[in-house]
């Protein structure tokens, strides 16, 4: 007997088809299954994800449905749950994706898409004695950057800060506290700290709290409790940085996705030159990226993955200007998402150039260690950020949680070495 969920996913394909073979008289009465994709983008970013399905639509007479939602990990794991998952799911959590392929659940990538996805963000795997790699990038964002206004001189206590993001508030905070620990330490202590073989109780993850602590509360302790009660968009979904003469923050360490929120006027530096004590010549970046994956087998499934790791639908998704699917020139170019290989002319000089330029000038690149650590330790980062802002909005009401924080992250590490979660093999590599 079917799940309710299997009866919806197939309904939901018997609807699309109908539709199809009503709307194009062109098509064939070979035309494939639809390809069902779960994604991370909604609004103008799933308009302009949604424009990209089209194409590989109208070239390979194949259909899509793409469910778009903020909730992509608990949306999944229900699916999956219930043996119903879609044929691709893309999500930025390599230790999920990770999990999910000891389990069994993921199909080794078509050697086509394999070829390229580069490292680091799609790790070899060893699962049941064979070597694949199981996911690749379909869209990266560079999180070593801090946006400012060219013509505002930064000054102690400017940050935008903001914590708030539903269910897993608390990653901006982690997001700085990863970058302060590989531009301190450098990649090797930071690879191993992503990857579960360092304490969170070293002195280089120590030193990295405490640096943030120091940056949130230069000047007073009022960004700290501006971080707590912010949303990491701010209230209106338009960025925390706002432009002259408008008073506030003028500084924001956030990675390039950001862009989407703001105009032209708005630039980036790396965190090394923006942060004096960070200062270094590296060129070690952090980085993220959305992940795409396959978790049913199909001729259909593996021309999408195909596809949309190819640089027409790089492009194509590049040059939607302003995410609703067509490029009408109008110039408004924000929504663009960054790509690992350049997208060359379709690539505006204050967003994607800048970016790509960034990119390829790295001695390393690392993975947002977040996204590669279990999901449960991330919770309890994530837990223990708004923990440790907490005190430093207020530090004369009792003494620092540092210590007994680390601890408790510390311990989860040991939790998750005694229950044998698989994990991530590595996290940086020079591109």
């Amino acid at each position: 007997m079917k799940s309710p969920a299997q009866y919806v996913r197939l309904a939901l394909a018997v609807s699309l088809l109908a539709g199809l073979a009503l709307s194009s008289a062109a098509c064939s009465k070979e035309d494939a299954p639809a390809v069902i994709v779960l994604g991370p983008w909604t609004g103008d970013e799933g308009k302009s994800f949604k424009a990209v399905l089209k194409l590989f639509r109208d070239k390979h007479r194949i259909g899509f449905i793409y469910e778009g939602t903020t909730s992509v990990r608990e949306t999944l794991l229900a699916q999956v749950q219930d043996d119903s998952p879609p044929d691709i799911a893309i999500l930025p959590s390599l230790g999920e994706l990770t999990k999910y392929a000891h389990d069994g659940e993921l199909v080794p990538l078509p050697k086509a898409v394999r070829e390229r996805s580069p490292a680091p963000w799609s790790p070899e795997l060893s699962v049941d004695g064979r070597t694949n790699t199981y996911w690749t990038p379909v869209k990266i964002d560079l999180k070593s950057v801090v946006w400012h206004y060219p013509d505002r001189p930064a000054t102690k206590g400017d940050w935008c800060l903001g914590m708030g993001s539903g269910a897993t508030s608390g990653w901006p905070g982690s997001d700085w506290i990863e970058d302060i620990l590989l531009q301190q330490a450098g990649p090797r202590v930071y690879e191993n700290w992503a990857t579960g073989a360092l304490s969170w109780q070293d002195d280089h993850v120590r030193s990295a709290w405490k640096t943030w602590g120091r940056i949130v509360t230069a000047g007073s302790h009022d960004q700290a409790k501006d971080a707590l009660a912010n949303n990491f968009k701010a209230t209106d979904d338009k960025g925390l940085l706002k432009p002259p003469p408008a008073a506030g923050c003028t500084r924001e360490h956030q990675g390039s996705f950001i862009r989407g929120l703001y105009g032209p006027e708005v630039r980036f530096v790396t965190t090394t030159d923006a942060v004096r004590e960070l200062a270094n010549d590296r060129r070690a970046y952090e980085v993220a990226g959305d992940m795409a994956a396959m978790f049913r087998d199909s001729a259909e499934a593996r021309k999408l993955l195909t596809f949309l790791t190819d640089k027409e639908a790089r492009t194509a998704w590049a040059s939607d200007a302003d995410g609703d699917g067509d490029d009408n020139g109008n110039g408004d170019k924000r929504n663009r998402p960054f790509f690992p290989v350049s997208v060359g002319k379709y690539s505006e000089e204050w967003g994607n150039r800048s970016v790509d330029r960034t990119l390829r000038s790295a001695t390393q690149l690392c993975v947002d260690a977040s996204d590669a650590m279990p999901p449960n330790l991330v919770g309890a980062f994530h837990r223990a950020v708004l923990d440790y802002l907490g005190y430093l909005s207020a530090p004369e009401d009792r003494d620092s949680p540092l210590e007994s924080l680390l601890k408790l992250l510390e311990d989860e590490r040991g939790r998750q070495h005694k229950s044998a979660t698989p994990q991530v093999p590595s996290v940086c590599a020079t591109p």
